[in-house]
């Protein structure tokens, strides 16, 4: 009996965390073939649906990547993961100076238009943070792009 219900439980959580993944063939034509245009080299493309836009999530070069496209293909930004030691000296030092005692355990650079911004996971003993930071090291209230 506790197998059985341990194995619902387990069924629902993934129907549940699935409920925004879409079909490539659901995605319009005009947006995947921005995709591999944009981003040639991608594979192991997953899309979601994101409001009335679609996010592809892939990987290029073992790097993994997000991208929102608009309906009409459009791409309106993009996020990359990136090491540590890619971050802009203004931002580490930021980061070193805003949050001392935080380690940094992801970065993704992200890039709308021809601005790139830098979003990082700190941790310390006690506690997890998200921030964002532009280029010159300044914090951002953009919101954190899971």
């Amino acid at each position: 009996m506790k197998q059985q219900l341990t194995a619902t439980l387990l069924f629902s959580v993934i129907l549940f965390s699935c409920d925004d993944d879409v079909m490539p063939e659901k995605v319009p034509l005009q947006v995947r073939q921005n995709l591999l245009k944009t981003f040639p080299m991608a594979y192991y493309i997953e899309w979601e649906k994101s409001g009335k836009d679609f996010e592809a999530d892939f990987t290029v070069h073992a790097a993994e990547h997000s991208a929102l496209f608009r309906q009409s293909g459009q791409l309106m930004q993009y996020k990359q993961a990136i090491p540590a030691t890619a971050l802009p000296e203004a931002v580490s030092s930021a980061i070193a100076a805003k949050h001392p005692g935080y380690m940094i355990t992801e970065v993704d650079a992200v890039v709308k238009g021809d601005v790139t911004c830098y979003q990082v996971v700190l941790r310390s003993n006690t506690a997890e943070l998200e921030a964002v930071f532009s280029a010159d090291g300044q914090t951002l209230r953009q919101p954190y792009w899971d």
